[in-house]
C-alpha cells in the first residue's frame, strides 16, 4: 500500500510538473509572440487554433476508453483484450483523421470569409489552418500511445515526452519569429514537434507493453460497443468544453474583428492557465472516489468530497482573487498597458464564474469516479449551448464584454443550482451544507486576502518581479485566516500526524 501511495504521489508530481511547465511557457511566450506578430496576426492565429480545435471532437472520447481497457487488460494479463481495444481505437482514429484533413481544407477555404481577417493575412491564415489540421490529425492518430502510458500509470514518461515536445516547439517558434517569419512558420513548428513526440510515444508504449499487438482491420462489433458505451458521455463533456473554451474566440472573430480576439484571448488564456492548475488537483480524486464507492465506504466518499473541495479551493481562491483585484495591473505588466482595461474587464467577468466552477471540481471527480457522470455531461452540454447562444446575442450590445457575460451566466446557473443539489445525492450532504459548511469557510477566508490585495494594489509597481513580491507578501493573510477558521481540524488532525511523523523519524 505504501509503495502504491508513493507511485500515485509520483504521478501527481509529474502531472504538476507538466502542467506548470506548459503554464510557464504560455505565460512567458505569449507576450513574445504577440509583440512579434502584432494584434491582427496574433488574433488570426488564435482564431485558427480555435477553429481547428473543434476537430478534436472527432476523438469521440476514445482516449478515455483506451486508458481504461489497456489498464484493465495489463493488470489482469488479458493482453488480447488490450490489443483489441487499442487496435479498434486506432482504426477509428485513422479514419477520423482523414475526415479531419478534409474538414481542415474546407475550413481553410472559408476562414477569411467567415471571420474578419485582414486581406494581407488571408493566404497565411489558410496555410496555417492546413498545417494545424495536419498536426491535429497526427496527434489524434498516435495519441492512443499516450493513452497506453496513462493506462500503465507511467505519467512520468508521458510528461517527459510532453516536455520534449514543448522544448522543440519553443525553440522552433523563437527562431522562426526572430528571423521574421509569421503564423505559417509557427504552425510548421507545431507540426514538427508533434511528429517527434508521436514517434517517442509509440516507441515508449511498445517498450513498456510489448505484448500489445496492433491490427489495422475492422474491429469486432462487441469491441466497438464496449468502447462507445464507456466513451459516449466523455464525448459529450468534450463537446461542452469546446463550446465553453473555444466558441468565445470564434464569436469575437466572427462579429467583431481579429484584433478584438487578441484582447479577449489574453483574459481567456489566464483563465485556462488557472483551470489547468486546479484541474491537476481535482483529477487525482477520480480513482479515489472509485475505490470508496466499490468498497461501499460512504463515509470515506463524503470525506473525500469535503477535503478535496477544500484543497481545490485552497489552491484556486488566491489565484482568482488576485486576478479579479489586480488583473488589470498584471495584464498591463505582462502584455502591455494598452490591453489593461478591456482584457482586464473581460478577466473579471470570466473569473466570477470560475469561483464556483472550481468549487465544484471535486464534485465532478466524484461523479466520474462512481460512474454517475451521465447527468452532469448533459448539463455541461446545456451550459455550452447556452454559452454560445448568449454570447452571439450579447456581442451585438456589449462587444467582447457581452461574450464574457454569455460565458459567465450559464456557468453560474449550473454551478450554483445543479452541482450542489447533484453532489448532495451522491455523498449524502444537503445543498445547504454544501454551500454553508464546505464552500462557506473558504470563501470567508478569502475576504481578508481580497482586502489586503486591494490595499497593496495602491502601491506603485513597475515590473512583474515587484508584482509577484507583493502577491507573496499578502498570501500569508489568506493561509493564516484558513488556519484560524479550521483551527479545530488543525489541532485535532494535522498536528497529531505531524508529531507522529517527527517522533517516528526520531
Amino acid at each position: 500500500m505504501q509503495l502504491r501511495a508513493r507511485h500515485i504521489a509520483r504521478n501527481v508530481l509529474f502531472n504538476w510538473l507538466g502542467t506548470l511547465a506548459n503554464m510557464a511557457v504560455g505565460f512567458f511566450f505569449a507576450p513574445f509572440i504577440l509583440h512579434r506578430l502584432g494584434d491582427a496576426a496574433y488574433g488570426v492565429w488564435v482564431l485558427a487554433i480555435s477553429v481547428v480545435g473543434y476537430l478534436g471532437l472527432l476523438d469521440l472520447g476514445m482516449q478515455s476508453s483506451v486508458l481504461r481497457f489497456v489498464s484493465k487488460g495489463h493488470t489482469t494479463g488479458d493482453h488480447q483484450a488490450s490489443s483489441e481495444a487499442l487496435s479498434a481505437a486506432l482504426w477509428i482514429r485513422l479514419q477520423l483523421s482523414g475526415v479531419g484533413l478534409l474538414l481542415s481544407a474546407g475550413l481553410a477555404a472559408v476562414f477569411p470569409i467567415w471571420f474578419k481577417v485582414p486581406p494581407a493575412l488571408a493566404s497565411d491564415a489558410r496555410k496555417a489552418i492546413l498545417l494545424i489540421g495536419l498536426t491535429t490529425a497526427i496527434a489524434m492518430s498516435f495519441g492512443v500511445a499516450s493513452a497506453v502510458l496513462s493506462g500503465l500509470n507511467r505519467y512520468d514518461l508521458q510528461n517527459y515526452v510532453g516536455l520534449t515536445q514543448t522544448a522543440i516547439r519553443v525553440i522552433g517558434i523563437v527562431f522562426a519569429l526572430r528571423t521574421g517569419h509569421g503564423i505559417v512558420a509557427i504552425a510548421l513548428c507545431e507540426l514538427v514537434a508533434t511528429i517527434v513526440s508521436s514517434v517517442l510515444l509509440v516507441l515508449t508504449a511498445h517498450r513498456l507493453y510489448p505484448e500489445l499487438r496492433v491490427q489495422l482491420k475492422k474491429p469486432k462489433k462487441e469491441t466497438l460497443r464496449k468502447l462507445w458505451v464507456y466513451s459516449s458521455y466523455a464525448f459529450l463533456t468534450t463537446i461542452a468544453v469546446q463550446l465553453v473554451y473555444q466558441a468565445d474566440n470564434l464569436v469575437v472573430g466572427a462579429f467583431l474583428s481579429a484584433t478584438a480576439v487578441t484582447y479577449y484571448a489574453i483574459a481567456n488564456s489566464l483563465c485556462r492557465y488557472a483551470s489547468g492548475l486546479v484541474g491537476s488537483v481535482g483529477g487525482t480524486f477520480v480513482p479515489a472516489a472509485s475505490t470508496y464507492e466499490a468498497a461501499g465506504d460512504t463515509a470515506g466518499l463524503l470525506a473525500l468530497y469535503k477535503n478535496g473541495t477544500r484543497a481545490t479551493m485552497l489552491v484556486s481562491l488566491p489565484i482568482l482573487i488576485t486576478l479579479v483585484v489586480r488583473g488589470r495591473t498584471f495584464i498591463g505588466l505582462w502584455m502591455g498597458p494598452q490591453y489593461s482595461q478591456q482584457s482586464g474587464t473581460v478577466l473579471i467577468i470570466l473569473c466570477t464564474a470560475l469561483f464556483f466552477s472550481f468549487a465544484n471540481r471535486t464534485a465532478a471527480s466524484v461523479a466520474y469516479g462512481v460512474e454517475k457522470h451521465k447527468t452532469s455531461a448533459l448539463w455541461a452540454i446545456c451550459e455550452g449551448v447556452a454559452n454560445l447562444a448568449l454570447s452571439v446575442t450579447l456581442v451585438h450590445w456589449y462587444g467582447i464584454y457581452g461574450v464574457a457575460l454569455g460565458t459567465m451566466i450559464p456557468s453560474l446557473i449550473v454551478h450554483l443550482i445543479f452541482w450542489p443539489r447533484y453532489i448532495s445525492n451522491l455523498v449524502g450532504l444537503s445543498s445547504f451544507e454544501v454551500i454553508w459548511n464546505v464552500w462557506g469557510p473558504l470563501f470567508l477566508a478569502g475576504v481578508p486576502f481580497a482586502i489586503a490585495s486591494y490595499a497593496v494594489s495602491t502601491l506603485p509597481v513597475h515590473n512583474l518581479t515587484v508584482f509577484f513580491l507583493q502577491i507573496l507578501a499578502t498570501l500569508p493573510v489568506f493561509f493564516l485566516t484558513v488556519a484560524l477558521i479550521f483551527r479545530g481540524y488543525v489541532r485535532q488532525t494535522v498536528m497529531p500526524r505531524v508529531r507522529s511523523l517527527l517522533f517516528t523519524r526520531a
